[in-house]
């Protein structure tokens, strides 16, 4: 597992750098900038993420990553229409759930938006999407979290 970054700031994302891990999957960060994800902890601990699944896995069960007892105040996300880091407790995030029509790297991830619209426009394209398939963050539990990444949870 990825160590967590200290001293991470808790009101802007952190800079991703070659030597960022994912704190799900250990895969290198920087090989998916259209995707990656962090967090930071009220205690300056942070966590860098691959994809948008990752981040959910670490967020809906983060006792099983090693999460210290501090609460998360500060998530950043890549947005799929803009190719942004915006804010993850801002961003709407599409449960995609159907791994045939996507080519994320670790099977499938959420789509996350950071304009409703777009994720409209989004689900719009899909007879078995609707506006039931999108959630926030703070909704983000373990249910959803074994949706993406249930191999890498116990």
């Amino acid at each position: 597992m990825s160590e967590f970054l200290v001293d991470h700031p808790v009101d802007e994302p952190k800079a991703f750098s070659s030597s960022h891990l994912c704190g799900v999957c250990s895969m290198a960060v920087t090989d998916y900038s259209d995707r990656n994800a962090q967090l930071a902890h009220e205690n300056g601990d942070g966590m860098m993420f691959c994809s948008p699944g990752c981040l959910f896995a670490y967020y809906g069960v983060p006792d099983q990553f090693g999460a210290p007892e501090s609460d998360i105040v500060g998530a950043w996300v890549t947005d799929f229409e803009t190719g942004s880091l915006v804010d993850g407790f801002d961003a709407v995030y599409v449960l995609e759930h159907d791994e045939h029509r996507t080519d994320d790297p670790m099977g499938l991830d959420p789509r996350v938006y950071v304009d409703m619209d777009d994720a409209r426009k989004y689900i719009g394209q899909y007879d078995d999407l609707d506006e039931d398939d999108t959630v926030a963050l703070s909704e983000v539990g373990e249910d959803i979290a074994r949706m993406y990444r249930g191999d890498r949870l116990l």
